[in-house]
């Protein structure tokens, strides 16, 4: 009896130590199969114009509180010139290939209708990947208020069976800070909080730096003034997209067209 015990014992042990063993190695294989890369990750070459435009005939989405960024603790690329980015984003992604822009009928479209400015218009190479290990694309553009943009966000991409791409975007308007006081941002900060424009200044979300037109994208402008965000109307969508296709994203006050080609290998390049 007591052999009989002991052999059952064993047979136990033994079947529990097989199923551990099993489990582990299914684990191993599906870790493995995460792991690999998507046969789509490759380089791109990716263009985007960021544009305002007036809301549509019936439309009663209004803009909504004044949205402000705190510093990026992440990496992250900032693409193009982005000086008020630059104040929140100090840890930077691998780098990536700016290309020449080749939608430039669509560019010249927006900018001769009226309904439309256009305020972001970059184009580049970089490698897509899976979206759990995209890095966030920070773009800004349009007029400085106060070293503060019209438009600023961020942009992912990433790539799996199709493009995928999330936007979060926001395009501020802003209104002259009350009670204006002459002297340097520096002075009026010192000046302490019994001084109104002191409070606000130091309550503004994005630090005030003096910036150089230098600095700016082509065809944006530094404004004049003390200036306080009034309100913000913001873009928050995910589009799945095929590469090559011209894409279009609308929102009430902002418009994307975005198009993705898959890149040259270095090698045919150099040939």
């Amino acid at each position: 009896m007591l052999l009989k015990h002991l052999h059952n014992r064993d047979n136990l042990v033994m079947r529990l130590l097989a199923l551990l063993l099993a489990s582990l190695l299914t684990s191993l294989v599906v870790a493995a199969e995460v792991e690999e890369p998507h046969r789509n990750e490759r380089d791109y070459i990716i263009e985007v114009l960021i544009f305002s435009q007036k809301p549509g005939q019936g439309s009663t989405e209004l803009p909504g509180r004044p949205h402000s960024y705190l510093p990026v603790e992440e990496p992250a690329l900032r693409i193009g010139p982005s000086p008020a980015w630059t104040q929140l984003s100090k840890v930077l992604g691998p780098s990536y290939q700016p290309q020449e822009v080749l939608l430039v009928r669509e560019a010249a479209a927006l900018e001769r209708n009226k309904d439309y400015r256009l305020l972001f218009h970059e184009a580049w190479r970089m490698r897509l990947v899976a979206e759990a290990n995209s890095l966030p694309l920070l773009v800004e553009g349009g007029d400085y208020f106060d070293g503060m943009p019209e438009l600023q966000g961020k942009l992912k991409l990433s790539v799996a069976r199709y493009l995928h791409l999330e936007t979060d975007l926001y395009l501020n308007t802003f209104e002259p800070l009350p009670e204006a006081a002459e002297g340097s941002v520096e002075e009026i900060l010192q000046s302490g909080r019994s001084n109104p424009l002191a409070r606000k200044l130091n309550d503004l979300p994005v630090s005030v730096e003096a910036l150089e037109a230098d600095a700016l994208r082509h065809g944006s402008s530094l404004i004049a003034g003390r200036y306080q965000v009034k309100d913000s109307a913001g873009m928050h969508q995910r589009r799945r997209m095929r590469s090559g296709d011209l894409h279009f994203i609308d929102s009430p006050y902002l418009g994307l067209l975005i198009k993705i080609e898959r890149a040259a290998d270095e090698d045919d390049l150099t040939r």
